[in-house]
């Protein structure tokens, strides 16, 4: 029996000193690459009728992520977006479409092996956007709004501190009164640009 006793408080002293990828108070910084497939309503507010479109960008992240619980982390993203655009037949121009996002983190992580972290979580917080097309009838659309999303990402370690990432995530913009302007009509108006779709891309990350 005592030997039973001895052997269990072994095991338990070697499980409660065993390695985890993400425990309280662990920092982690992560920079990553995406692409983002999303469907967009978009609404001029002088018109009663509203476009769909579909578009595609490349993403690059820098995110800061703070153990406040062993299983749960918070901390923040900042992200830049570049859209695919292609050149205008008309005017044989190329438009530019940019956004920054800049949101907070929830990730709730339910698998915490010594080389492997599997999570879940969301982004919430404001993203502003730039379109603009230069040509002789120069048009821009700028604005901000809403942008959220929810995603699930395996981290991988290939010793204690260095590793890599996958992230699969929904999002969802939602940017309101958004200034449109056209200066070769000399037209001002107000668009709404609303929609989302699916990010997927992969990254390194370091835990201190």
């Amino acid at each position: 029996m005592k030997k039973i006793i001895f052997v269990l408080a072994i095991v338990s002293s070697v499980s409660a000193f065993a390695q985890k990828s993400f425990e309280k108070n662990t920092n982690v910084v992560a920079f990553g690459a995406d692409l983002g497939i999303y469907s967009y309503t978009s609404k001029v507010a002088t018109n009663p009728k509203s476009d769909h479109s579909a578009a595609a960008n490349k993403m690059l992240s820098l995110q800061y992520e703070r153990g406040v619980l062993n299983w749960l982390g918070v901390g923040a993203k900042v992200q830049l977006s570049d859209y695919f655009t292609s050149e205008d037949t008309a005017t044989h121009s190329t438009p530019s479409i940019k956004a920054i996002d800049i949101t907070a983190l929830v990730n709730a992580h339910f698998v915490r092996a010594k080389y492997v972290d599997m999570l879940g979580g969301f982004n919430i917080g404001y993203s502003n956007i730039n379109w603009e097309q230069r040509d002789q009838a120069i048009s821009s659309a700028k604005g901000g709004g809403l942008v959220f999303d929810i995603h699930l990402q395996p981290r991988f370690y290939f010793g204690k501190y260095v590793g890599m990432f996958i992230n699969l995530a929904y999002v969802h913009y939602a940017y309101r009164n958004m200034d449109f302007k056209n200066t070769f009509t000399n037209y001002n108006d107000v668009l709404d640009l609303t929609g989302g779709g699916v990010n997927f891309g992969i990254g390194i990350q370091g835990k201190f």
